[in-house]
């Protein structure tokens, strides 16, 4: 029988068993609000750099969201409350 997740990709910046055993949630879009904002640096035209991960974000064309450039930029809840 072959192994259903031979040919499957992971997401590249998250190993599986960090994502089975610790059960974090994976955030990739916020609200855009002054709390939200706190968590990064201003890296220029609505462009953002996560303080603790290093990860670049954007906000949103509409303005009301913060989310990832990169689709491997996801947060956790816990990148969100450091």
């Amino acid at each position: 029988m072959k192994d259903i997740l031979e040919r499957f990709t992971w997401h590249s910046s998250i190993g599986i068993d960090d994502g089975i055993k610790d059960s974090k949630k994976f955030i990739s879009r916020i609200g855009n609000t002054k709390e939200a904002r706190g968590g990064f640096v201003s890296a220029g035209d609505n462009l953002l750099i996560h303080k603790s991960t290093k990860a670049l974000w954007k906000i949103s064309e509409d303005g009301k969201y913060i989310e990832p450039v990169f689709d491997e930029d996801v947060l956790t809840e816990e990148d969100l409350e450091g």
